[in-house]
């Protein structure tokens, strides 16, 4: 019955108490019986179990069945965003809503699905399913509930008419922004297939069809005269590193030199550990520049860089000097960028102009959104999951040590390993000190920012390795580490992180085919309401690719600030961020036809109709 119960609950029901009356979508289960009022069938559903069994299913009309099918009551919208009752919606023609449910109704002996919206004084909008492209979900910029419109009024309209010409107005300045790179043109790179054939070999796996049709975007970029702005987004775990290697391959093969900026110091590390052996059958150097590398060596890495002897630096935010020479310097991969600062992402605004540029992100970024959405970034999503991966089973729950001790011991039985993050240094000597007395036998170590260099690259080494099986650590496990045997992660005081970093960390486990196991604890104070949403999301949310969804709950949760700067804040709050994305696409687009558009109110009904089509 558990696991039946879960499925209702990722399918947008709502359980209530044994007292309760069944509505539809809702459902309750009190002993060995399950009733559920589904979304597609006018009576209830009642179930009796028989251990994990069904022995009967009965109709609130006294019929009994073999068998009934049960819809979801959440619907998938077409820009990828999930609604569920209770959510705030944004029609095209009638304005904000609510989404109550998902009802069936009978026209000419065939059901018919329909989404009934709730606007302002109570009154009710039945969509038919087949125009739900018409509606997206309302995501706000600020922390205010939106006002539901009245049905029938002009006040929708006006809203809608005002905020496009602004958008028209914004549209044109990102085109601007963006031009240089448009015009600047660039030699055609030439597809080397023996270089791209010996990194392929030492590639255990075969591409998923994301994977493929993100390198093919990749290849078209480079095989044209226009410099490449490329970012590749894709939920953790789902192979972007393996685009930006074979990218890589492509600069070696044209002759050019090619540079990895990478956030923290540890994934530097890892790059570095990797790309050495993805290139080791290639005529290749390639050099790092890090705090755990000596003075002498990155001395040494930079004079080679300079006369052309390295052709791949892999580096921190040191990578951004003004020191840095390179001989030939044709691509620029970033790895993360929204773990830069302000001065980091100004720096790199030079490259822009002058290199091909791939950007990596998993979850991405208010304004990567926006460019993503808009149109005026290229962009290749990356949703295909590897064959055999599994999603990481999630729980959130009240510290408690018995239950950490239990997970541990399982993991271990198996012979896997365990992130256990305590993001306060001062006090990792008391966890590792009552998991010692717990596992006295198993090697236990510290990993954190605080350490001196060679002690960090030992452990993360030894860790890598297996030969450490607990390592207890700060958030400096965040980025790039993949290691297939660690499949626990247990996380203190978890209401103290954001929601896309939580989802960031979890990525760290469960990149094989072994099921992982990632446990979010905090303490039995009384939690932030924010910090409550934020645990309830990273624990619904546990699927394989949920990136994308983990980023709009973000920008629900704490707000989306002034993306795009403080005009823009009121109009992306009046009409939602999605829809306010898709005007601002399509008056990309109408911009790039005719440079000469205005606002005039003809192009405000053009855009309307073809946003609807």
């Amino acid at each position: 019955m558990s696991q039946l119960v879960g499925k209702l609950i990722s399918f947008g029901y709502l359980k209530i108490s044994e007292n309760e009356n069944l509505t539809s979508g809702s459902f309750k289960n009190y002993g060995g019986t399950l009733s559920i009022f589904p979304v597609n069938i006018a009576e209830t559903v009642t179930l009796d179990f028989f251990g994990n069994e069904v022995e009967s299913i009965k109709l609130s009309s006294r019929k009994k069945t073999n068998e009934i099918q049960i819809l979801a009551n959440q619907i998938i919208l077409s820009d990828r965003s999930i609604i569920k009752p209770g959510d705030y919606v944004v029609h095209e023609d009638h304005g904000i809503g609510l989404f109550e449910s998902l009802e069936t109704r009978i026209i000419d002996n065939e059901d018919v699905y329909y989404l009934k919206l709730s606007y302002f004084n109570s009154d009710k909008l039945f969509l038919p399913e087949t125009q739900k492209e018409k509606v997206s979900r309302y995501i706000g910029v600020g922390r205010r509930r939106p006002k539901l419109n009245r049905l029938g009024s002009q006040v929708w309209s006006k809203t809608y008419k005002k905020t496009y010409e602004n958008i028209l107005l914004l549209a044109k300045e990102l085109l601007e922004i963006y031009a240089q790179r448009e015009l600047h043109t660039k030699k055609v790179w030439e597809v080397d297939d023996s270089w791209l054939e010996r990194v392929e070999s030492t590639f255990p796996y075969n591409l998923t069809p994301d994977q493929r049709t993100a390198f093919d975007d990749v290849v078209a970029d480079l095989s044209s005269q226009k410099l490449m702005d490329r970012l590749i987004c894709g939920d953790v775990g789902l192979g972007k590193t393996e685009i930006a290697i074979r990218t890589a391959a492509l600069a070696f093969a044209n002759g050019f030199q090619v540079a990895v900026l990478v956030p923290t110091t540890v994934l530097a590390e890892q790059h570095y550990a990797n790309f050495c052996q993805r290139f080791s059958k290639t005529p290749t150097d390639i050099g790092r520049i890090s705090r755990l590398v000596s003075i002498e060596e990155q001395t040494n890495t930079l004079k080679d860089l300079k006369n052309g002897k390295v052709d791949m630096i892999i580096g921190t935010h040191k990578l951004l000097s003004e020191k840095l020479e390179y001989s030939n310097l044709g691509l620029l991969i970033i790895d993360e960028e929204q773990k830069f600062g302000v001065k980091q992402k100004e720096a790199l605004k030079k490259y822009r102009g002058d290199v091909n540029v791939l950007t990596l992100t998993a979850t991405p970024i208010p304004r990567m959104l926006f460019m993503a959405i808009s149109g005026i970034k290229d962009v290749s999503q990356i949703s295909s999951i590897p064959v055999g991966r599994k999603s990481v089973i999630t729980k959130a729950t009240k510290f408690n040590k018995e239950m950490i001790k239990d997970a541990i011991k399982k993991e271990l039985d198996r012979g896997g390993q365990v992130y256990y993050l305590h993001n306060q240094v001062r006090t990792m000597i008391p966890v590792v000190r009552w998991l010692k007395e717990e596992f006295p036998d198993v090697v236990i170590e510290i990993a954190h920012g605080q350490m001196g260099e060679d002690k960090l690259a030992k452990t993360m080494a030894d860790f890598a390795f297996g030969k450490i099986k607990i390592l207890v650590c700060s958030t400096i496990i965040e980025n790039g580490l993949d290691l297939a045997n660690v499949n626990t992660l247990i996380i203190d005081e978890a209401d103290k992180f954001g929601l896309a970093q939580l989802h960031q960390i979890r990525g760290r486990i469960g990149r094989s085919n072994r099921q992982a196991y990632a446990i979010f604890t905090y303490k039995n104070k009384k939690i932030t309401n924010n910090a409550v949403k934020r645990l309830k999301a990273i624990v619904e949310y546990s699927e394989i690719g949920s990136g994308y969804q983990i980023s709009l709950s973000d920008l629900e949760i704490r707000g989306g600030g002034n993306i795009l700067g403080r005009e823009q804040h009121g109009n992306m709050e009046a009409i939602g961020l999605v829809l306010y994305s898709k005007l601002l696409k399509l008056a990309v687009e109408k911009l790039k036809k005719n440079p000469n558009h205005g606002g005039e109110n003809r192009l405000l009904l053009s855009s309307r109709s073809q946003l609807s089509s």
